[in-house]
């Protein structure tokens, strides 16, 4: 093939890329404007966003592209521009077009509900773990909130395990959102009877804005725990429904928020099919706290604990045991005895072999060696157990939780071990050696 008739198809190729981006540039902003302008859930910035979309400067822009795929791309990135909104997307997906198509259908729909209502999901509708940690603390892990109407069972059930805990953290760290509908069933369980009003949402369809508030339930299935201490741990992971829970609970002032500020997606979108092969994710709902006349969109949730995600676990679970202790709880030796552990966790100590050193020796018929790089205690002949430092004071026993160490020093040296027992008398054995 000569030189000619490469260059020939190499124009006429460029002429019809251009030819199908235009096109699509046109046909799509045309479409994406007008459900923009009357379903965005703001008004003024759907006006702003639709006027942008059908302007000829971004007409321009978008015809000078190759792809569908990057076409999307522009879109979402300039109307983002002025939206500044996590939910709202342009997005090239054939495939998932057409399945939208086909799941929209009425007998579809009807045998899809079906199929989900009658599932066991290996995901566990989103519960991840449920624990009592030392202290009697309870511990709660959900990494998604399912409908209330399938994994509402699966809630009732961890509540009930949590029923005599003194304390309750609930862990969204790698939540990324999900049903508001389970959001206000997990709230439900931290009031008492009287409903409570947790947010508004504003939904807006056809140019038409409505207003739903959602109160909790003044019924729910198992224990309540009205007056226990309740810590949300989050991430900047944290998002949607997750966000939702926790902006709620801390604006009631019912919950302390721990952690890092979150993802700053507030917005409820539905996904809307533009043609064959583009799909736009609108913004449709938004809530609206009562308390504060705001959400967490673009913002995220501030944490009334900030630190970092990794460490979040530990400096929640140190404040619920310190709000114990300050409460003179029923469990008070209790959580006195668990709390200096998890306090000294919470700070991140590292030991340093220097730190170690200082308390390496003998002590009466007791002594601390270093073997093989790790730390022991032995008492006379018996078997040596593996101890570890939490802070320079502090010193467990892997092996064991009953017992621990505590260093006494003088002038950065360490005169003695203190040997705290639950529920004993402490003893104190002096440096001999």
């Amino acid at each position: 093939m000569n030189n000619k008739v490469l260059k020939s198809l190499f124009i006429s190729s460029l002429a019809l890329s251009y030819a199908v981006g235009a096109a699509e540039c046109s046909d799509v902003s045309e479409t994406i404007a007008n459900k923009l302008e009357n379903n965005y859930v703001i008004p003024s910035t759907a006006t702003k966003l639709s006027q942008l979309i059908l302007s000829n400067t971004f007409i321009t822009g978008c015809n000078d592209l190759q792809s569908s795929e990057e076409i999307a791309e522009f879109m979402t990135s300039e109307l983002n521009k002025i939206a500044n909104d996590k939910h709202l997307s342009v997005v090239y997906d054939p495939q998932w077009v057409n399945e939208l198509k086909t799941y929209r259908s009425s007998a579809q729909t009807k045998a899809f509900s079906d199929s989900r209502a009658m599932e066991t999901p290996t995901d566990n509708y989103g519960f991840k773990k449920v624990e009592m940690l030392d202290g009697n603390i309870g511990y709660l892990d959900i990494r998604a909130f399912s409908d209330s109407h399938l994994g509402g069972e699966t809630l009732e059930n961890a509540m009930k395990f949590l029923q005599h805990a003194d304390g309750i953290i609930i862990d969204l760290r790698n939540n990324f959102g999900g049903s508001p509908f389970m959001v206000t069933s997990l709230a439900s369980y931290f009031f008492d009877l009287d409903t409570v009003h947790l947010s508004t949402f504003e939904s807006r369809e056809n140019g038409v804005l409505t207003q739903t508030q959602d109160w909790t339930s003044p019924y729910v299935p198992g224990p309540r725990f009205k007056d226990t201490p309740l810590y949300i741990l989050t991430s900047s992971n944290s998002a949607s429904a997750a966000e939702g829970f926790s902006y709620a609970m801390q604006s009631l002032t019912r919950a302390t928020i721990v952690g890092e500020v979150t993802a700053g997606a507030a917005h409820g979108r539905r996904a809307e099919i533009v043609n064959d092969d583009f799909i736009l994710t609108l913004p449709t709902t938004r809530p609206v706290d009562p308390r504060t006349k705001d959400n967490w969109e673009r913002k995220g949730v501030k944490p009334n604990l900030e630190t970092s995600s990794d460490n979040a676990l530990n400096v929640a679970y140190a404040e619920v045991l310190n709000t114990l202790i300050k409460s003179k709880s029923s469990n008070l030796h209790l959580h006195e005895w668990v709390y200096p552990l998890v306090k000294a966790k919470s700070n991140q100590y590292q030991p340093n072999q220097s730190d170690i050193n200082q308390i390496i020796g003998t002590y009466g018929e007791r002594k601390v060696f270093q073997n093989n790089g790790k730390l022991f205690y032995q008492y006379l002949d018996d078997t040596a157990f593996e101890i570890e430092l939490l802070d320079k004071e502090t010193i467990v026993f892997k092996a064991f939780t009953e017992a621990r160490l505590q260093a006494i020093y003088k002038d950065k040296q360490a005169i003695a071990l203190k040997m705290l027992s639950l529920g004993e008398d402490a003893r104190v054995f002096q440096r001999t050696m």
